[in-house]
């Protein structure tokens, strides 16, 4: 299991704990491995964190989960990860996204089982809508990540490089299976960003291109391979202009 993080000393932080105690518990024969980006690196980097986490990780399926987010029922995800192993190149275990409010997510951090707090509207942070392609979790086999590519390391701070990944993905590998489960997030503070929806300009620029390719197999590998070729743009090429 790969859980990109970005320590905070705060939220973030006992999120994750409370996260990591809960994976180890239910799936305890799983390797746990979390790649931390530090803010002293620069701007976060989905990427690179992913990146670190998988350095001499040899498992054939591998569950790729943000460090804020919890799956139920608890056997979707073995749903999930079986179907990769049987073939199915990748999985989405999760349809609705449910994100918790503050308090919310502090009665769950002390104990409260999430389906039961999560279960009205009232604490959610908005409305439930069904998960993006490619975001908060995904389960997807390792020769199916290296031929994806796995997240562009071009997207710097928040946002955009799950929608690319989910695009790159359907184009490349078909579409993904996608299971009925509820994925929860646990709130803290936001990153910055432009809106809720756009993290940057130069970001969102770089999804539209995916968005272009995603009906064309041979231009999506050509968009893949600009940052895989040894003299591909710099990793900080699409984060350049205002925020």
């Amino acid at each position: 299991m790969v859980v990109p993080f970005r320590p905070d000393g705060a939220d973030r932080d006992r999120i994750w704990s409370w996260l990591a105690d809960r994976w180890r518990t239910t799936h305890p024969g799983w390797e746990l491995r979390v790649g931390e980006y530090p803010a002293s690196a620069g701007p976060w980097r989905k990427s690179a964190a992913v990146r670190a986490a998988l350095t001499g990780c040899t498992a054939r399926v591998l569950v790729i989960a943000d460090a804020d987010v919890w799956v139920t029922p608890t056997d979707v995800l073995a749903q999930a990860v079986t179907l990769a192993a049987d073939g199915a190149p990748w999985v989405m275990p999760h349809r609705q996204v449910r994100r918790l409010s503050p308090e919310t997510t502090a009665r769950v951090l002390a104990g409260e089982p999430v389906e039961q707090a999560g279960a009205t509207r009232g604490a959610l942070a908005e409305r439930p809508y069904v998960g993006m392609r490619g975001g908060g979790l995904l389960v997807i086999r390792a020769d199916a990540w290296e031929q994806v590519g796995g997240f562009d390391p071009r997207f710097a701070g928040w946002g955009g490089e799950d929608e690319a990944l989910g695009l790159a993905a359907d184009a490349l590998l078909g579409q993904g299976v996608r299971l009925p489960g509820v994925l929860w997030h646990l709130w803290h503070p936001p990153a910055p960003r432009l809106s809720r929806t756009v993290g940057s300009k130069p970001s969102r620029r770089l999804v539209a291109r995916y968005q272009t390719a995603r009906r064309d197999p041979a231009a999506m590998a050509r968009l893949v391979d600009e940052w895989r070729a040894p003299d591909g743009p710099a990793p900080d090429s699409a984060d350049r202009g205002s925020w």
